[in-house]
């Protein structure tokens, strides 16, 4: 009789522990539980004024709509390269062109759905940046800065074939160093005589002995943005080739600086999904999200960077687009900077670079 009741009691205790082992798993599982159920998407940061413009333009409109959270992570291209070759990508990479030209020759990106938009019409991307595997999310570009405490308005260098001519518009220069990301060869070209539609391919030897003749004046070839900003901020440079949104922002704080918009060189920001990304939907639905036309003019309200969906303008103010790149005017009198020429070509004129620039 005693095994018989053991026999019958076992299953009663196994069932009572089953039961409440059930219930504290329940309970302690439900947060992990609604954690998975929750719905992300992890976005390359690139931190400062531009992430907070991101955050007001894209990505909290984008979670008020889809209730998908965005998550930031901050990554170097190196770092970014490193996680999908490690199988630990995030979802959307967020970085200029020059890397996802790169990380698409090497077979890191996911095709973009662009069939399967719903926010945005793919064919009011400019065509020059809508590739298969990635798409330019925003223009900014290097322009011609200068001083209006040294030139006016009416007598101001407005070519670079004027920025080159050092007698005619005296004093000092700040142009980008190769280690900038790459020498404004273009610039080169342009003030030796080159038009704009036959820029590319670039005769490397012919644009250097251009910027020769230039080189007596530049008092400093800018590493980063910020370098460039301080010298044309301290009037160490009264003229400058800088990044047009580092302008802008001296100009907005009083700065005694103007932009010359002509034969501007356009520069692309661009969104890729990564090979790999664990939220590749989510993925997908962020960058159709964040290239439709009034989202991408949010964004000129925030940061002077412009639309690269061609009918974002009409909705920009007009106090704004007059700072962008792609405001019709600009964009007519820029080009876009030949980013395939410069993946197959920046390890020579970085070795010509190092040899001129001691010479």
């Amino acid at each position: 009789m005693m095994e018989k009741k053991l026999t019958i009691h076992q299953p009663s205790r196994t069932r009572r522990t089953l039961i409440k082992a059930g219930i504290a798993a329940a309970a302690l599982g439900a947060p992990m539980v609604r954690a998975q159920a929750r719905q992300r998407v992890i976005v390359r940061s690139l931190g400062g004024a531009y992430d907070e413009a991101m955050k007001q333009a894209i990505h909290g409109p984008f979670t008020e709509a889809t209730g998908i959270e965005v998550v930031l992570q901050t990554a170097s291209a190196g770092q970014v390269r490193a996680m999908v070759q490690a199988g630990r990508a995030m979802d959307v990479v967020d970085i200029g062109l020059p890397s996802l030209y790169s990380f698409d020759a090497d077979g890191l990106l996911a095709p973009l759905n662009y069939d399967g938009m719903t926010y945005t019409n793919p064919a009011d991307i400019y065509e020059a940046v809508r590739k298969p595997n990635f798409t330019g999310n925003l223009y900014f570009a290097t322009v011609l800065v200068y001083n209006t405490q040294v030139f006016s308005t009416e007598n101001h260098p407005r070519t670079w074939a004027e920025f080159w001519d050092i007698e005619k518009f005296p004093g000092s220069r700040t142009i980008a160093s190769q280690s900038a990301g790459s020498v404004p060869l273009e610039f080169a070209v342009l003030a030796a005589g080159g038009s704009m539609d036959k820029i590319y391919p670039i005769d490397i030897e012919h644009a250097f002995g251009s910027l020769s003749k230039v080189k007596p004046a530049v008092v400093k070839w800018w590493e980063t943005g910020a370098i460039s900003a301080q010298l044309l901020e301290r009037k160490e440079a009264v003229l400058g080739a800088i990044w047009s949104g580092r302008a802008q922002d001296l100009i907005d704080k009083g700065a005694p600086l103007a932009i010359e918009w002509n034969q501007a060189r356009r520069e692309v920001q661009g969104f890729a999904v990564l090979k790999g990304a664990p939220n590749a939907e989510n993925a997908q639905k962020y960058v159709d999200f964040a290239m439709q036309p009034k989202v991408q003019a949010e964004i000129a309200k925030y940061i002077a960077y412009g639309p690269t969906n061609r009918e974002a303008m009409q909705y920009v103010a007009k106090e704004n687009a007059q700072k962008l790149p792609s405001e019709p005017e600009h964009y007519r009198n820029s080009f876009d900077m030949d980013y395939a020429w410069w993946l197959e070509n920046l390890s020579a004129v970085g070795r010509r670079w190092q040899s001129w620039v001691l010479g």
